[in-house]
């Protein structure tokens, strides 16, 4: 059945390993919202340094709360009507969700992948080419926390996952939630 899987949690807290996990496991196609930074990085023909990606996500949020979806949402709907589960990473916003909630006519799940800071700095210190600091991670949780109000998007989520062991608890999480889903 078709359905909308939407993703959320701050930086490094594993959305892209539960998607990377959900797409083999239920045949959902991966949707990244985030996306819509390249596009416009590259329509202004500007570098992808992280703090030009800051700028412009901040840029579009700034001009639509929602921009996020409405310039992905194309891609939402033919995932919809080819009868396949969006995975969509990641709904950052109240807006963005709200903007998911009121075009799609389907089910739409919001799962929540957790994770403490530590964890996630500690994570995203080794990530290759998008690593982060602890100070980085800190101020992009801040902007997260304050600018867009993620944590009334946690609030909203379906499914919590705390994601702070192996790979393959993660895995099993996951499971139990497309179980529980009926995905």
């Amino acid at each position: 059945m078709p359905c909308v899987v939407g993703i959320c949690g701050l930086t490094g807290a594993g959305k892209t390993t539960a998607l990377n996990i959900l797409e083999v496991t239920i045949n959902g196609r991966e949707i990244y919202l985030g996306k819509a930074i390249f596009d416009e990085l590259d329509r202004q023909g500007i570098d992808h340094a992280p703090e030009n990606q800051k700028r412009v996500r901040l840029e579009l949020r700034a001009s639509d709360a929602a921009a996020m979806v409405r310039r992905n949402i194309d891609q939402i709907r033919e995932c919809i009507e080819d009868q396949q589960i969006a995975l969509v990473d990641a709904v950052m916003s109240p807006a963005e969700l709200d903007c998911l909630q009121y075009d799609m006519q389907c089910p739409i799940h919001l799962l929540h992948i957790d994770a403490s800071r530590l964890v996630r700095a500690a994570r995203l210190e080794n990530r290759g080419k998008r690593s982060m600091t602890l100070q980085q991670v800190d101020d992009r949780d801040q902007t997260e926390r304050q600018q867009l109000d993620i944590e009334h998007v946690f609030s909203r989520s379906t499914t919590r996952i705390v994601n702070e062991g192996s790979i393959d608890e993660l895995a099993r999480a996951l499971a139990d939630f497309v179980s529980r889903g009926g995905l």
